[in-house]
C-alpha cells in the first residue's frame, strides 16, 4: 500500500505530532485552567519542532503521495493539512505548478527578490509572510479549472477545506486558549519556516542555470530532520523522485557538475548572509547555460519520438518569458499528450 517503505517513518513523525497534540490538549492546563507550564515547555517545543518537519511532508505528499490509494492518501493529507495550518492541496497551484516552472524567475509567486532584492535579515523575515500573501491568489483559478478538469482534486480540495476549518472551529469552540497554543501556535510557526527555507534555498542563486538555480545544505542531522529537503538541486531537476532518494541522486548529480564552490552547511551560511556583508553564491554552478540545456532537451525529445511526432515548438522563446519556464511548459504539454507523469510535479494522487 505504501509507495516506498521509507514513508514508514512519515506515518510515524504523523502519529508521534498526534500523540503529543492530544497530551497537551487534555493535560496542557489543570482543572484550575491555569497552564501547566513543566509539561507544555518540552512538549509544546517539540510539537514546534514536529510541525516544521510536517511542512516538508506536506510538500513531499504533494510531489511523491505515500500511499498507492487515493482513499488513503486524502486521509493522510487532512492530517498533514491540520499540523500545516492550511489544506495541503495548496502545493499544487503554489508550489508544483508555479515555482517548479519558473524557479525563481519573474512570473514566480514565491520569487526571492519581493520583498527585497538583497540578502539580509530584513527581507529573510518579511519574505514569509509577503510570498505567501502573494501565492494566495493563485489558489480561487486554481479551484475554478479543477471544477471543470480535475473532479478529483476538486473534491479532494473540498474535502481538505471542509475538515481543516471545521475541525479548527470545533477546537476554538471547546477552548480558545488550547486552540491558540497548541493548534494555531505551531501551524504559523511550521507555514514561516518552510517559506523561510525556500527563501534561503533560492536567495541570490543563478535561477538561468541548469545545476546553480538551487542552494544545497547537506548537513547529516538538518536532512534526517527536514527529510532531505536539503538536497534542493536535484529536487528541481526531478521533482517526482522520492524524497529518500534525494541523498543518492544528489551524489550522482554533483559528479556531473563542473567545479564549484565549497557546499556551507545551515549554520555557516546563515551566519554569513544575516551579517549582510557579503553576497552569497550558489552552492553549485554550472558553464552551461539555459539555452543550450534547451537544445539538448530538443534534440533528445526528437531522438527519442521522431520529428514528425514532436510536440515541441523550436520557435525562440518570448523575451518576456524566461527560457527555463518555456523549457519546463514543453515539458508538461509533452508529457500531458503522451499521458505520462502521473505522479510527478504536475498532477495529484
Amino acid at each position: 500500500m505504501l509507495r516506498h517503505l521509507a514513508d514508514l517513518r512519515t506515518l510515524g513523525h504523523l502519529g508521534l505530532m498526534l500523540a503529543v497534540f492530544a497530551i497537551l490538549w487534555f493535560f496542557g492546563f489543570d482543572s484550575e485552567g491555569s497552564l501547566n507550564f513543566s509539561l507544555c515547555a518540552p512538549l509544546l517545543t517539540l510539537l514546534c519542532l514536529l510541525a516544521i518537519a510536517n511542512a516538508v511532508i506536506a510538500h513531499n505528499h504533494n510531489h511523491a503521495p505515500i500511499f498507492r490509494n487515493r482513499s488513503a492518501n486524502l486521509v493522510v493529507g487532512c492530517v498533514i493539512s491540520f499540523f500545516y495550518g492550511f489544506p495541503s492541496f495548496c502545493w499544487i497551484p503554489t508550489h508544483n505548478q508555479n515555482h517548479h516552472v519558473f524557479n525563481n524567475r519573474p512570473g514566480d509567486h514565491s520569487i526571492t527578490t519581493r520583498p527585497r532584492r538583497r540578502v539580509g535579515l530584513l527581507g529573510a523575515l518579511l519574505y514569509p509572510t509577503v510570498t505567501s500573501l502573494t501565492q494566495a491568489r493563485l489558489i480561487p483559478p486554481f479551484l475554478s479549472r479543477c471544477r471543470r478538469h480535475n473532479r478529483f482534486l476538486f473534491r479532494r480540495a473540498l474535502v481538505e477545506y471542509v475538515v481543516f476549518f471545521g475541525f479548527m472551529i470545533v477546537l476554538f469552540f471547546i477552548d480558545w486558549r488550547k486552540a491558540l497554543l497548541f493548534a494555531v501556535l505551531p501551524q504559523q510557526i511550521a507555514m514561516f519556516f518552510i517559506q523561510h527555507i525556500n527563501y534561503l534555498q533560492h536567495i541570490e542563486t543563478d535561477s538561468g542555470s541548469q545545476f546553480g538555480h538551487s542552494r544545497n545544505f547537506t548537513g547529516r542531522f538538518l536532512n534526517l530532520f527536514l527529510f532531505n529537503n536539503g538536497y534542493h538541486t536535484v529536487h528541481h531537476l526531478k521533482p517526482g523522485l522520492h524524497w529518500s532518494l534525494a541523498n543518492r541522486a544528489h551524489v550522482r548529480t554533483g559528479a556531473q557538475d563542473p567545479p564549484a564552490s565549497p557546499r556551507r552547511q545551515f549554520r555557516h551560511f546563515l551566519a554569513s548572509a544575516f551579517r549582510g556583508r557579503r553576497r552569497i553564491a550558489a552552492d553549485a554552478a554550472s558553464h552551461d547555460t539555459t539555452g543550450r540545456v534547451i537544445a539538448r532537451y530538443v534534440a533528445g525529445h526528437r531522438a527519442r519520438n521522431g520529428n514528425a511526432g514532436t510536440c515541441l515548438s523550436t520557435a525562440r522563446p518570448s523575451p518576456r518569458v524566461s527560457a527555463r519556464a518555456w523549457l519546463v511548459g514543453t515539458q508538461i504539454r509533452s508529457m500531458k499528450r503522451r499521458g505520462t507523469g502521473r505522479h510527478s510535479q504536475f498532477s495529484s494522487y
